[in-house]
């Protein structure tokens, strides 16, 4: 763990109010500006609630007006809640501003470049929400679904990082492929060949059993199934085990046993769910530290790769190991439609069988 120890050692103990001041002057006053609208809001809840509840008290309009109730409870609702987020934002700032820097610094220690809003990745696999029936050829030329925040990268090949951890939120227009996680911090980086799609799913955070079959589950010795779940493409289980060497594996343990891994086309991508501004500091370290053990590991191991199902074995993986096949979505429309005409059907169904009797 002294690798781990020198990475966290770089991270700032503590930015001072007054670096914030000096690097951006406007926050305090923006946060000023929150706090005086936020009894704003609360005046308008309490006043939608009067209206609403008739709480704290209730609120009488004269007869002539009653029929302005309903619109007036609809826009104070909206108005509250839109006032009281634009408060907490602005509120924020200054800690916002405190977030940044601390990343900023940490980035110039490590020689690594850092952006506040980052370049979204591609949609490629299962948490980048790739299409299922996308060609795996063009990923890289999709818009991104995602908004990066705080993105440490390093090298940039094709016009995408080589490594990259940042924090990523959703969002994908209406009718887009969905994420399994619509917030999340990650690490990507690049492998120096295509290997086929595995995904490592720990059990500790819930799992992705919903998205992938059984039947392309592998068992792995050791320990290892205790932590995670691993999924390979069905023909494709002794390659997951040539890559997954126990080194790996026991790194994995170590460092990530409540992230998730999927291995994708030339990319690893690593998972957790553990994204507010407290874990900054301890998962943005570890991941970077996860990139170089595992990943040097996956590095070697993918070298040595071939895929003898391949034409260019050396190079190239097969078709049925680019992807992992997911679970049909007939079987989640038939339930859902079935809950539907079941609670539909059921008072006529009652009725019927109380007649009956």
């Amino acid at each position: 763990m002294d690798g781990l120890d020198r990475l966290r050692s770089t991270w700032p103990a503590r930015v001072s109010w007054r670096a914030v001041r000096e690097a951006d002057a406007r926050a305090f006053r923006d946060a000023a500006v929150g706090a005086a609208m936020a009894p704003c809001a609360v005046l308008l809840a309490l006043a939608w609630a009067g209206f609403m509840y008739e709480l704290p008290v209730a609120i009488a309009l004269p007869d002539a007006i009653e029929w302005i109730r309903g619109p007036l409870t609809v826009a104070l609702f909206w108005t509250a809640a839109m006032v009281g987020v634009f408060a907490l934002l602005m509120c924020r700032r200054p800690a916002d501003v405190r977030r940044e820097l601390a990343y900023r610094a940490f980035a110039e220690a490590q020689g690594l470049s850092y952006s506040r809003e980052g370049r979204g990745p591609a949609p490629r696999g299962i948490f980048f929400a790739e299409s299922r029936d996308a060609a795996p050829a063009r990923s890289a030329t999709t818009p991104s679904r995602f908004r990066v925040q705080h993105a440490l990268e390093l090298g940039r090949t094709d016009d995408e990082p080589d490594l990259q951890v940042a924090v990523a939120g959703y969002a994908g227009q209406k009718g887009d492929p969905s994420a399994p996680r619509a917030v999340f911090r990650f690490l990507q980086m690049k492998l120096p060949r295509r290997l086929p799609h595995l995904m490592i799913d720990a059990r500790a955070n819930g799992g992705l059993r919903h998205l992938l079959p059984g039947a392309q589950r592998i068992t792995l010795e050791g320990d290892f199934d205790r932590h995670f779940t691993v999924y390979a493409p069905e023909g494709y289980g002794r390659d997951a085990l040539e890559l997954l060497t126990p080194d790996v594996m026991a790194a994995l343990i170590d460092l990530g046993r409540a992230w998730d891994i999927e291995v994708v086309e030339n990319r690893m991508i690593v998972v957790s769910h553990r994204f507010a501004r407290r874990w900054d500091r301890t998962d943005t370290t570890a991941l970077l530290r996860f990139s170089e053990i595992v990943g040097g590991e996956v590095v070697h191991q993918a070298m040595t790769y071939t895929d003898p199902r391949a034409a260019l074995p050396r190079v190239q993986v097969a078709g049925p190991g680019r992807r992992l096949r997911r679970r049909s979505r007939a079987w989640t429309t038939a339930i859902v439609v079935g809950c539907v005409v079941a609670a539909f059907a059921y008072p006529f169904l009652l009725g019927w069988l109380l007649d009956l009797a």
